[in-house]
């Protein structure tokens, strides 16, 4: 029983992991339709961009960072394949290529102002989000961009399957899978977190804290320039505001999985299990027939009680 207690208090994966497991039994008996299996694909299917950006967002937070202009870099990098593959016939590929470019450069105007200045990350990235945004609707002239003539090939990304598992299930998994290993085993994206945990004593002991910064704010700008691809390529349309919200699931999802806000923790498996908890809570929601608006108020207190989890764990720690 002890060692029980002692993994729940260790790992808060496998905190998280009972909750979903309890959530999904008492589900089971609310809705008939919870455990079938168009649902239960359809609503994975449907969070794999925003892992994309959970991801990203771990490791910003691991830094000491935070990034709110993934969802607005989602939508831009969307926009501008759109663009240049609809209305300019720019080949796909090229086209999608540019659009992660242009999700780069949003990463890197993050990290360059991040690290060289002492303006706070969240208002610079409020900031970035703004532009990201504005050069979406400025791009689509603010309708969206049809994206059906483009060739089959491209659809593959967010339609097609291997199997019975859709593709970009299988993307998802190999981007959790490659950055959950990097985190806990590289020495040099581990630096995020001594960067997160102590800037100045990281800086003492050798770490280039300005390499730390410029890296994850690029990294999590260049994944969200790919899920902008793929719910292009998912949905075959370029839309200005694909990416509305998307920022504060990833920050929830990452929070929920154990990533502080005042950096130094977080790992890619526990926000993989916050974003699952999260999606299909949402998706609950909508089975039992909740009104949308109550679902906002919903989210907005899973996030405020998950921060106020971390802030009441580590005053006491």
């Amino acid at each position: 029983m002890r060692k029980v207690k002692d993994l729940f208090r260790n790992f808060r994966e496998a905190t998280i992991l009972l909750i979903f497991i309890v959530f999904c039994i008492i589900m089971t008996f609310s809705s008939p339709y919870f455990l079938t299996w168009s649902n239960l694909s359809s609503t994975i299917v449907g969070m794999c961009c925003n892992a994309l950006l959970a991801i990203g967002m771990t490791v910003v937070l691991a830094s000491g960072g935070i990034d709110l202009s993934v969802g607005s870099t989602m939508a831009m990098s969307g926009a501008v394949t759109g663009v240049l593959a609809i209305k300019c016939d720019v080949n796909i590929w090229i086209a999608a290529a540019l659009g992660i470019l242009a999700a780069l450069c949003i990463g890197l105007v993050n990290g360059i102002i991040c690290s060289k200045t002492n303006i706070a990350p969240m208002i610079c990235t409020l900031g970035t989000m703004s532009i990201g945004a504005g050069l979406a609707l400025v791009l689509t002239t603010g309708t969206s961009i049809s994206m059906m003539s483009v060739p089959s090939s491209y659809s593959v990304l967010g339609k097609g399957t291997i199997g019975s598992i859709p593709i970009i299930i299988i993307i998802a998994l190999v981007f959790a899978v490659v950055f959950g290993f990097l985190l806990r085993k590289s020495s040099v994206m581990r630096r995020a977190y001594y960067v997160g945990s102590n800037e100045q004593a990281a800086d003492f002991s050798g770490i280039n804290i300005f390499r730390v910064k410029m890296g994850v704010y690029i990294l999590s700008g260049v994944l969200a320039g790919i899920a902008g691809i793929i719910t292009t390529s998912r949905f075959a349309v370029a839309s200005p505001t694909a990416g509305d919200g998307a920022e504060m699931t990833a920050i929830s999802a990452a929070v929920i999985g154990g990533a502080s806000v005042t950096g130094g923790s977080g790992t890619i498996l526990g926000t993989m299990l916050g974003l699952l908890l999260l999606t299909f809570i949402n998706n609950a929601l909508v089975l039992l027939n909740v009104d949308v608006y109550w679902q906002e108020f919903i989210n907005g207190c899973i996030l405020l009680v998950a921060v106020l989890i971390d802030y009441f764990s580590r005053r006491k720690n």
